[in-house]
């Protein structure tokens, strides 16, 4: 497996690594105790999972299908988005 997908499955590690409680702080994830407030978990979804990104209607044509079938490897740190 190329070194890419190494990278991005370590991130994704630790980005739910860092909204899951830890013992260290009791009752609290790592982002609550530096951050103040309860991240939210709702948007999470199983690493390798069969996802579909939006096609834009100026890139497809009438009869083609919305959605680009693809592989689910993480989350983006700056925005609301995920890494397909």
């Amino acid at each position: 497996m190329p070194k890419e997908f190494w990278v991005e499955a370590i991130a994704t590690a630790v980005y739910i690594l860092n909204r899951s409680p830890t013992r260290s702080v009791y009752d609290k994830t790592s982002e609550e105790a530096w951050s103040g407030r309860r991240p939210s978990t709702r948007h999470f979804k199983g690493f390798g999972c069969i996802a579909y990104a939006h096609v834009l209607d100026q890139l497809r044509k009438k009869l083609d299908d919305k959605g680009e079938r693809c592989i689910f490897i993480g989350y983006n740190t700056n925005l609301k988005a995920y890494k397909l």
